[in-house]
């Protein structure tokens, strides 16, 4: 009997769980980078020379890249030559969301997402935050598992880290909003909401209005940050709900905060989290693993 012929999400080699949630990781992520290249594009005369993040006034902050081999970057960071890299970058992203693209063809895309990701961050890393730096992984990982197609130890502890990746950053940003007598008096929430970038008009106040739920809402975020790693080992119902939790955090953050990006680097983290959560992957690789062994027999 063929492998393939198991039914259910389990079908062919015993490595098909692992590139699954690499797909998924990869398809995820690739949906907020593409939305926010195809954004850059629409306003790229942002990125001209004579603005304040032109490249010339960029490079200034390093040193070596006004000199020798630093100034060949021209060739590929000045406008509008950029531009041509917010183009691959876009394209690349469309490539990993076509349905039916095989290891080398993502991996291909991957290239280009990560040599582009790294292009935009030399160029200027003023704006960046977590949800640019957590993408950056994500590509750059899922493309180092794409060079061990054969070795399942390898592409296992590549999608480790990534779920240790996600884990950790949850983790230390709520460990450190509990160290601060702001966040735990829920002053964070007005002070936030009360600013222009990361404000919303509505939401301030009544968070102003209302301290108790503030200081209620601040301490919920702190907890489900700080506890978010126990989806690895929590029983199915729980680690399902934390992971729903975040996904509603984030797109909270979407709604109030207009932190888009966040939800899609994220989240795209949740497959690999999943896949080794006690309850929600193990058990359900063990049972693979059983079939393809009665199957093989």
């Amino acid at each position: 009997m063929r492998l393939r012929s198991i039914p259910g999400r389990w079908r062919g080699t015993p490595k098909d769980d692992i590139d699954h949630a690499f797909q998924r990781v990869e398809q995820l992520t690739a949906v907020g980078a593409t939305i926010s290249a195809m954004e850059l594009l629409a306003t790229s005369k942002s990125l001209d020379d004579n603005g304040l993040l032109g490249w010339p006034i960029s490079r200034t902050r390093m040193l070596g890249l006004n000199r020798g081999v630093g100034k060949q970057l021209d060739k590929v960071l000045k406008y509008p030559q950029v531009v041509n890299v917010v183009r691959t970058r876009a394209l690349s992203g469309l490539s990993l969301l076509a349905p039916r693209v095989n290891r080398k063809g993502r991996g291909a895309a991957l290239a280009g997402m990560t040599s582009t990701g790294a292009a935009m961050n030399l160029r200027s890393n003023y704006g960046l935050d977590g949800s640019d730096h957590l993408a950056f992984i994500n590509f750059a990982v899922s493309l180092l598992e794409k060079a061990y197609p054969h070795d399942r130890r390898a592409r296992e502890a590549a999608l480790a880290f990534i779920a240790a990746q996600s884990c950790l950053s949850y983790f230390t940003s709520g460990a450190v909003k509990l160290t601060s007598p702001v966040w735990r008096s829920g002053d964070a929430i007005t002070g936030v909401f009360r600013t222009r970038t990361y404000g919303d008009k509505l939401f301030y106040q009544v968070a102003k209005s209302n301290k108790f739920a503030a200081q209620g809402l601040a301490w919920m975020v702190m907890l489900s940050e700080v506890l978010f790693p126990l989806v690895l080992v929590a029983p199915k119902p729980i680690a399902r709900l934390i992971l729903l939790s975040g996904m509603g955090f984030h797109l909270g953050n979407a709604r109030f905060m207009g932190l888009n990006r966040f939800f899609w680097s994220f989240v795209a983290t949740y497959p690999a989290v999943a896949h080794f959560s006690r309850s929600l992957g193990f058990a359900s690789r063990t049972e693979a693993r059983k079939q393809l062994a009665s199957a093989s027999s």
